[in-house]
């Protein structure tokens, strides 16, 4: 049995893990990290970039259907379902390659398989080749999420797969239920009306979409059921069947219903995975399988941190990376916070959206003191000259000061424009400040200056509210 020494040893080499093994060495430190499965996690090997592999595909043929509108004379001719699927795994295989070659340029030793804490100072690691304990001053957890199943009698019937399969694009079904409309769900719904399934979408709750802004989220249902996806929310399934070669699912909303469908995708959200880690009995506190940490990021145990879907919050990637590398830098003698106003979401249907901050509903919730400008892409030349004017901008703001506190988009390449916002929120910047800040033209980046104004002038520029004299 070999027996090694480190400085740090993290356990999961996903977006949490892999970015804190990577700031750890170029700090100084020897860095060990051990993975059960491949570098990347789930985000890069069955989830955020598999996904957006085949959105981008989608897209494309989006666009095809439509190109006649534009005087480009192509007809679509479906999908080559081998071909989108070697696309896929080639962008996965490109992503995972080169995670593995920065892991090795940091001199980083990777160790394939499970992990358990033997006591707070040594790791157990078993390998294909045998048993490896590594002995650590600290370790960080980034052991990720993992699909939540809810228990609905029949959820373990052949037909019947998580977010994490249906990326595997065996086929195409006729006919698709989702049951869940959060962010997995509805992209989820856009990738698959794309591809032909006729799509219905199950949700508990009263509206779709929980971490967008409401009025957004409401705009993108109204265009989403124009496209043929059908959306029943504060439905509950009560249990999946199976009938013939459909899968029949039965629950009840406004009224008991019962739909058919080739398959059923269970989006319900993502529980953290920590089981076998033997985090309690080492003392590392846990609830509900989430590690407990303070504001640096540190576990019960001083020297133990841990980072990623496995503390809970945003289950969203680009936050796992940021807290492993505030966790790694305060596991090293750094002292530094997390500040989550700041972290952006994006949700790549089709228009996107994407939002920082504070929502409306979060905002009025708080008691805030704020007011709400907005901008209509319809009124966006670059929009228009794309055909895809279906958005709007809104910002949230402290009424006095101007400060933005939150901003929200939906439409095209809504993810590439919240950078700029998220930016704006995390320096507390002024709608002023937006607002008299020079952006090209033609571009879909007007349209955040022009909420801006909206702002601070009391009207945008190339949008005006029209007011019906009393």
């Amino acid at each position: 049995m070999e027996e090694l020494e480190f400085d740090l040893a993290i356990v999961g080499a996903g977006p949490a893990g892999y970015v804190a093994a990577i700031r750890a060495a170029q700090l100084g430190a020897k860095v060990a990290i051990v993975e059960k499965d491949r570098v990347g996690g789930t985000c890069l090997n069955r989830g955020c970039i598999p996904s957006k592999a085949l959105l981008h595909a989608a897209e494309m043929a989006e666009e095809v259907r439509r190109a006649h509108a534009w005087g480009v004379k192509v007809n679509f001719e479906g999908f080559d379902l081998q071909a989108l699927r070697d696309f896929r795994d080639r962008t996965v295989e490109r992503m995972v390659k080169g995670v593995e070659t920065l892991l090795k340029s940091y001199r980083i030793p990777s160790f394939q398989g499970e992990a358990s804490f033997l006591d707070p100072l040594t790791l157990k690691v078993a390998t294909g080749e045998g048993e490896v304990r590594l002995k650590a001053r600290n370790f960080l957890i980034a052991t990720g999420s993992e699909p939540a199943i809810p228990p609905i009698p029949g959820a373990n019937l052949p037909g019947v797969v998580d977010s994490d399969e249906i990326t595997r694009l065996e086929s195409i079904p006729d006919s698709l239920v989702i049951v869940g409309a959060g962010v997995i769900g509805m992209e989820l719904a856009t990738l698959y009306s794309s591809l032909g399934s006729k799509v219905t979408v199950l949700e508990l709750l009263p509206r779709i979409l929980p971490p967008a802004d409401g009025a957004i989220a409401s705009r993108f249902l109204a265009l989403i059921k124009k496209r043929g996806v059908e959306v029943i929310t504060s439905f509950r399934v009560e249990t999946i069947e199976q009938e013939g070669d459909k899968l029949k699912v039965i629950g009840s909303g406004e009224k008991p219903l019962q739909l058919l469908a080739d398959k059923v995708i269970l989006a319900v959200g993502r529980r953290p995975y920590t089981r076998n880690l033997n985090l309690e009995g080492i003392g590392v506190k846990v609830e509900k399988g989430f590690v407990k940490v303070d504001s640096f990021l540190q576990t019960s145990i001083p020297h133990i941190y841990a980072a990623g879907d496995c503390v809970g919050g945003a289950l969203m990637a680009h936050k796992a990376s940021y807290e492993g590398e505030i966790a790694v830098e305060n596991a090293l003698g750094h002292k530094r916070t997390p500040d989550y106003r700041a972290i952006p979401y994006c949700i790549y249907t089709s228009p996107e959206i994407a939002g920082v901050g504070l929502t409306e509903e979060a905002a009025k919730e708080e008691g805030i003191d704020y007011e709400v400008a907005s901008f209509p892409l319809t009124a966006n030349a670059r929009a228009w000259a794309m055909d895809s004017a279906e958005g709007i901008v809104r910002l949230i703001y402290l009424r006095g000061s101007g400060e933005l506190i939150g901003a929200h988009i939906m439409g095209p390449w809504a993810g590439e424009l919240i950078g700029e916002l998220a930016l704006a929120v995390r320096l507390h910047l002024k709608a002023q400040d937006l607002a008299w800040t020079v952006h090209p033209h033609p571009s879909l980046s007007e349209a955040l200056m022009e909420a801006a104004k909206a702002a601070f002038y009391g009207e945008a520029i190339h949008y005006r509210t029209m007011r019906r004299k009393s």
